[in-house]
């Protein structure tokens, strides 16, 4: 009787031994972007330069982003934000975003009665390296007006 309770004993204490709080699962949300009321377009990942961006729209924007063969809709307004990517833990050869490494902002706006202009603006991150070399202003406004948005069910 005394050797079962002794067992009893030894087990509850290790159960209890193993329980530990750093086992516990923990979020991300120190790199988030607020995009307001814009929407989601599409995300892209691209694993040689190692980010993951978003690319949030005006409902313009995501019209456009529909139509695949329209022009972009004067007023239409496109923010891509791209992260660096970080490993996700806990979860191996997974990656997850890290610090923001750069956000673009495209306007669409009227230049006069038949035509449109571009009003581009390219801001680093913390991520940004000075080194790293500034995108071609347009190439990124052909790259963010020709992506096609993502189909959600």
């Amino acid at each position: 009787m005394k050797s079962t309770i002794s067992l009893y004993i030894i087990v509850l204490a290790l159960l209890m031994l193993s329980c530990d709080e750093r086992n516990t699962a923990t979020l991300a949300p120190e790199y988030l972007y607020n995009a307001g009321d814009q929407k989601v377009i599409k995300s892209i990942i691209n694993n040689k330069k190692g980010t993951i961006a978003m690319l949030y729209g005006n409902d313009l924007a995501l019209e456009t982003a529909h139509d695949s063969l329209s022009k972009p809709n004067i007023g239409a307004h496109y923010t891509l934000v791209t992260w660096k990517q970080k490993p996700m833990p806990q979860w191996y050869g997974t990656n997850m975003n890290g610090e923001i490494y750069s956000i673009e902002h495209l306007k669409i706006v009227q230049r006069n009665e038949t035509r449109f202009a571009f009003d581009y603006d390219f801001q680093t991150g913390k991520a940004y390296q000075p080194s790293d070399d500034r995108p071609e202003k347009q190439q990124r406004i052909e790259f963010i007006t020709s992506q096609q948005a993502a189909v959600f069910p």
